[in-house]
């Protein structure tokens, strides 16, 4: 290990200890070389001389088995649950109630789910269904899910976030990490370069006075953000330097997410589009299914674009009560929404999510003034720190990420349709609330895919 290897992880670990005093429910992050040796070590310490069960698919099992292995052999009773590699495991529910099955075999053990996205999110909601803490071994770099509560799970026919709590113990081991596939590690840096739109959208909502930011928990957040995404060709080439950086906001943005008690620190408007072709099994069907990071990625530029707009413009200038008395009722803003859906699925998801933040008049009025006030301020505020849309395209491109819906099928006039109904598939306020408030998110979506517009003057074909 280098020596500038060493310092990242030292930093990185006193970052995650930081983090680790105000979250609820995970007390230990083993970040390092060879961490997953002394996970029977942990384990004993923390949870007495217990039973365990191990689950992973084959792929898996093949990356980390052997350490795993090797470090629990002390414990008294060890038990695994291989699932096939093919077909590869799918976050449903009908995979969760297979591994909780399973693991009801063993009354009374810890889980510990060794893999990533699929089997830690299988194995958290299983655990949660039966009342046991449980541990997970990463397996790639690849999304922020290792440390937040909640499990993304496929369930009535659609990707769901249902509610869970998070992991006791974490064991991040680079060893294993660094021979993840690249798509993996592209997918983790497009699951973090939505951190930073996610903050933009955050301080939105706290100016407008829907959501208060927390200093602390954002600060972490965006400088774990930062130092993430320093590298891009690193993590395009697979460069090992580029691996702590990369793990360590990974890992602080989940731990972010926790002591908040909510997604906000890590998660907006990009995450509102990943969720929505989720919804709509985009890239289901590839092989190997496309990823969260990956789509979020693809988001990420969507919402740079629409920053790159609408800070452009003087809100300032906004009439008022003449915006306010063209308001939309409910029924009208739920009937536009569900022209642009394309199933009865998000009919339901609209009908239940865009109540909860369409306000009444005399509300819109408090929120527009409230913008336009802060309007100077934070404009300038927002324009430090976002990246322009082109900026966060080539940072994609470098990490081999995917960068254009069109590398997963979507075309310009679906994702034209995406902006204009994103905001009625999630409660949460976002960048795109504020333009639809103040009027002006038709007006930007028409100059977006106009001439000269960002989504013309973007080649479709892959890079």
């Amino acid at each position: 290990m280098t020596t500038d290897a060493a310092n990242e992880i030292a930093q990185g670990t006193e970052l995650l200890d930081k983090v680790l005093e105000r979250t609820p429910t995970t007390r230990v992050v083993s970040f390092g070389y060879d961490t997953a040796l002394n996970l029977g070590a942990l384990i004993r310490e923390h949870h007495g001389p217990r039973s365990v069960v191990c689950v992973a698919d084959e792929t898996t099992w093949a990356a980390a088995g052997d350490r795993v292995g090797q470090s629990l052999s002390s414990l008294d009773q060890v038990n695994r649950i291989i699932l096939p590699a093919r077909p590869r495991p799918y976050a449903n529910i009908d995979l969760v109630h297979q591994v909780r099955d399973a693991l009801a075999q063993t009354p009374g053990a810890l889980p510990i789910a060794v893999g990533s996205g699929t089997i830690n999110d299988a194995v958290k909601l299983a655990a949660a269904e039966l009342e046991t803490p449980y541990w997970v071994v990463g397996s790639a770099p690849s999304m922020d899910g290792y440390t937040a509560a909640g499990a993304s799970i496929s369930k009535d026919g659609f990707k769901q976030n249902l509610a869970c709590a998070a992991p006791y113990g974490v064991i991040m081991d680079l060893h294993i990490l660094k021979t993840a596939p690249q798509i993996m590690w592209a997918s983790g840096f497009g699951d973090m370069i939505g951190k930073i739109s996610a903050i933009a959208d955050w301080r939105i909502a706290d100016v407008v006075g829907v959501e208060p930011v927390d200093p602390w928990v954002r600060e972490l957040a965006e400088r774990s953000a930062l130092n993430a995404l320093s590298d891009p060709s690193g993590v395009g080439a697979r460069a090992e330097s580029a691996l702590p950086s990369l793990t360590v906001g990974l890992l602080m943005s989940g731990l972010s997410i926790q002591a908040y008690n909510s997604s906000r620190p890590g998660s907006g408007a990009e995450h509102m589009f990943s969720h929505l072709w989720e919804m709509e099994h985009v890239g289901l069907d590839f092989d190997p299914p496309l990823s969260h990071g990956a789509k979020v990625g693809i988001g990420s530029v969507a919402v740079a674009a629409l920053y790159d707009e609408l800070l452009q413009l003087d809100l300032t200038a906004m009439n008022i009560p003449e915006r306010v008395s063209h308001w939309p009722s409910i029924e009208e803003a739920l009937e536009r929404v569900d022209a642009l859906h394309s199933t009865e699925a998000l009919r339901n998801v609209a009908a239940s999510q865009l109540p909860k933040k369409h306000p009444e008049p005399h509300e819109l009025e408090r929120r527009l003034r409230a913008a336009v006030a802060a309007w100077p301020s934070l404009r300038a505020e927002l324009r430090r720190l976002m990246k322009p849309a082109d900026e966060i395209r080539d940072s994609l491109v470098k990490a081999g990420a995917h960068h254009h819906p069109h590398q997963v099928g979507l075309n310009k006039d679906r994702i034209r349709v995406d902006y204009l109904r994103l905001r009625s598939t999630r409660e949460r306020y976002t960048s795109f609330d504020l333009a639809e408030e103040t009027g002006v998110l038709p007006d930007i979506v028409s100059t977006m895919f106009g001439p000269g517009g960002i989504w013309n003057e973007w080649p479709d074909e892959i890079r």
